[in-house]
C-alpha cells in the first residue's frame, strides 16, 4: 500500500479561493498511456492515473471537451484492487470530497452525495484524451483575511494565489450579503494592510491579529477570524462567490 498525505498540504489548500486562469494548458502527452478515463453516463468525466506512489499528479474533471486540474491533497493506492484521490472542496467537510475504488466500485463523494461512475469504453476513452483541452486548476485565488464587528457585519478580501500580483478584492456586509467594494487604494507592506475604498478603509495587522474599520474619524474594532476554521464559511454562507464555478466535480455532483 502506498499512502500520502500532509498536513502543510492540507492547510495550504484551505486557504485557497477563486478566479479563473488563462487559457494556458497542461501537456499530458508524456502520462497519456497512463490515463485512465471514467463517466457517470451523463456527460461527466474523471481523468486520473489510479495506481502508484504519485497520487498528486494528473487529476482531472471535465465535460469531454476542457478538464479541469484538481488539487489533491491526499490519497492511497493499494496495489491495483483500490485507491483514493481527496481533492480540494471547500464547500464540504474535509476529507469529505474524493474519488475512490472499493470493493469493484468506483465511486465520487461530495460531502454527502455520492455518485457511481465506470469505466468509459476504451474507443471513447481514447477519442477523448486526443481532443480534449487539459487546464491548470480553474479557481486562482485564496482567502486573505476575515474580519468581523459586534453587529454581525463581515469584511473579507482575498487575493490572487500568486504572491508577486498585488491583486486583492473587498467585500463587506452581513452574513450572506457581502458586497464588493471598489478599492481606490491598497497598502501592504511588513508593518501591515490598508485596503481603502470610497465608503471607508479597512485596516489590518495581521501578525498581531488588529483589525479596525475606519470611516472618517469612526474607527469601528474588528476580530480578525482564522481562515482555516471559516472556510465552509467563507465558501457557503457569506455569498461572496455564490453560484461561481470553483472546477470541481462539486459544482454539478
Amino acid at each position: 500500500m502506498t499512502l500520502a498525505t500532509s498536513p502543510a498540504v492540507l492547510t495550504l489548500l484551505s486557504l485557497l479561493a477563486a478566479a479563473t486562469p488563462a487559457d494556458s494548458l497542461v501537456d499530458v502527452t508524456a502520462v497519456k498511456a497512463e490515463l485512465r478515463v471514467f463517466d457517470d453516463g451523463k456527460g461527466h468525466y474523471l481523468v486520473l492515473i489510479p495506481f502508484g506512489g504519485d497520487v498528486w499528479n494528473h487529476f482531472y474533471w471535465g465535460d469531454g471537451k476542457t478538464f479541469w486540474a484538481q488539487r489533491v491533497y491526499g490519497g492511497l493506492s493499494e496495489e491495483n484492487v483500490a485507491f483514493s484521490k481527496l481533492f480540494w472542496e471547500p464547500r464540504v467537510p474535509r476529507g469529505q470530497a474524493g474519488f475512490r475504488l472499493k470493493d469493484g466500485v468506483y465511486k465520487l463523494d461530495c460531502g454527502e452525495r455520492m455518485t457511481l461512475f465506470h469505466p468509459t469504453a476504451d474507443e471513447r476513452a481514447h477519442a477523448l484524451l486526443d481532443s480534449a483541452s487539459f487546464k491548470p486548476p480553474r479557481w486562482t485565488r485564496r482567502a486573505y483575511a476575515l474580519a468581523r464587528d459586534e453587529s454581525g457585519i463581515y469584511y473579507y478580501v482575498d487575493r490572487a494565489r500568486e504572491e508577486t500580483v498585488l491583486d486583492f478584492r473587498l467585500w463587506a456586509g452581513p452574513r450572506g450579503q457581502l458586497k464588493p467594494l471598489h478599492m481606490t487604494n491598497v497598502v501592504s507592506d511588513s508593518e501591515g494592510d490598508v485596503f481603502a475604498t470610497r465608503s471607508g478603509e479597512l485596516r489590518l495587522v495581521l501578525d498581531k491579529k488588529e483589525s479596525v474599520w475606519v470611516k472618517g474619524n469612526q474607527r469601528t474594532p474588528l476580530r480578525l477570524l482564522p481562515l482555516e476554521d471559516n472556510v465552509r464559511l467563507i465558501y457557503s454562507e457569506l455569498g461572496v462567490y455564490a453560484g461561481e464555478p470553483l472546477g470541481t466535480p462539486c459544482d454539478v455532483l
